[in-house]
């Protein structure tokens, strides 16, 4: 037992370590709007399939997609990752790259009562704000207001699950903490008139986020046979009111950078914002954990979202996300660690929340992914490898094209011995 109290406190240990460490992990200038880009789930495992993973699980990894699928890691099981996103960006005019990366998110399951009671405790990234906007605008005599906005942060998510097995029917509860920032400056510098007395004027906004929230999903798996089953899985994520502290300066500074005016314009001011709730539904076929194919759909009724004003907004609509994957383990053997190989597949479709001059923002992807064993390690342990391939928005339709490579990079161990009952001499 002490073995396995070290073990795990390393473990802890080495999250605690990278937690500070997180970073913006992907950057769109679509991210923008509102709280940023919506992160859908799932870990690395599942990125490879599309981010499928609502009906099924394999026990080897922790499932964050639906709570009741923790139920089916009989052992303790520990992942963490990283994501790394390489972007190009088209306007029809112009183009340019970005590349982020970092430290993503962690999740660790343990049985309460083997077989029947699991929990999990993690923490994930719910949204992301990273984005460089410049614009130009030509006036009179040769003058030109420059604009740029930029925006970084995102709200972060700290879950605890518990779920139950009831036969072939299980249920599961998870509890978030919901808590970050998003802070976005706005500078606006007019050039061309040598006489002017101030350079810019930049408009800088800090929001600070924190509250609660819960996910309740169900599993059932229907058994053809002792190797074959069909699976089904559903969540329903509650509506949430977040608690925003919102504190906006303005600020002129002249062609030397020296503030020739600063006001306060909102000072620590609390408001609330509403994230409309979020459901989700999948069906899968699975054989012996070996192989297993399904289909996710998740929707979220972003039109009615909620700012600080408690009014709606033009710039959003409802949001749709399919996903399509599967994962095929050709050598089950855990003793055979060497070909004992996952491979993944998966394609995706969202219809994201923005509407940009009232159209549609759409990203469509494909998924590729492997799982690669680790010999000499505790347990079963994996490095997971999921990658993306995919694009967003249009330029025919006066939007800004990205075309995207997402690589999530994580690591997995489920390990048999912490709740085995140690035998002495």
């Amino acid at each position: 037992m002490l073995k396995n109290i070290i073990k795990y406190s390393a473990l802890l240990g080495a999250f605690l370590f990278c937690a500070p460490l997180k970073a913006q992990f992907t950057q769109s200038s679509y991210s923008a709007f509102g709280i940023g880009d919506i992160n859908w789930g799932g870990y690395s495992n599942n990125a490879g399939m599309g981010g499928f993973g609502i009906s099924y699980n394999n026990r080897f990894y922790v499932n964050n997609l639906n709570p009741a699928l923790i139920a089916s890691n009989y052992d303790a099981v520990f992942q963490i990752e990283a994501s790394f996103d390489s972007r190009t960006y088209n306007n029809g005019d112009k183009s340019y790259s970005s590349f982020t990366g970092g430290f993503k998110d962690f999740g660790f399951s343990l049985p309460i009562k083997y077989g029947k009671w699991n929990m999990a405790l993690g923490l994930s990234p719910y949204t992301s704000v990273s984005y460089g906007i410049l614009q130009s605008t030509t006036g009179p005599d040769n003058t030109t207001l420059l604009s740029q906005l930029d925006g970084n942060g995102g709200i972060d998510e700290a879950f605890m699950t518990h779920a139950l097995r009831l036969g072939d029917f299980m249920i599961g509860l998870k509890t978030s903490y919901l808590f970050g920032s998003i802070e976005r400056d706005t500078e606006f510098l007019l050039t061309g008139i040598p006489a002017i007395t101030f350079s810019s004027t930049i408009y800088n906004e800090r929001r600070s986020f924190s509250d609660v929230t819960a996910n309740i999903g169900v599993a059932y798996k229907l058994k053809f046979n002792e190797k074959q089953s069909l699976n089904f899985g559903a969540f329903y994520n509650l509506e949430t009111n977040i608690r925003s502290r919102n504190l906006t300066r303005l600020e002129s500074q002249d062609i030397n950078g020296n503030v020739l005016s600063s006001d306060t314009l909102k000072n620590n001011i609390d408001t609330n914002i509403s994230i409309p709730q979020r459901i989700g539904f999948g069906i899968s076929y699975e054989k012996s954990q070996r192989f297993a194919v399904g289909i996710d759909i998740q929707t979220q009724a972003w039109s009615q979202y909620l700012n600080e004003s408690g009014q709606t907004s033009s710039e959003f609509g409802d949001a749709f996300r399919i996903a399509v994957g599967g994962e095929l383990l050709p050598n089950y053997e855990v003793s055979k660690a060497g070909p004992r190989i996952t491979y993944r597949f998966g394609v995706h479709y969202e219809r994201t929340p923005y509407l940009v001059n009232s159209q549609e923002v759409n990203d469509f992807g494909i998924n590729f992914g492997t799982s690669l064993p680790l010999s000499g390690i505790w347990g079963v342990s994996n490095v997971n490898l999921g990658a993306t391939f995919g694009n967003r928005g249009n330029v025919t339709d006066g939007l800004i094209r990205e075309n995207y490579l997402k690589l999530s990079i994580g690591f997995s161990l489920q390990d048999q011995t912490w709740f085995a009952r140690q035998k002495y001499n």
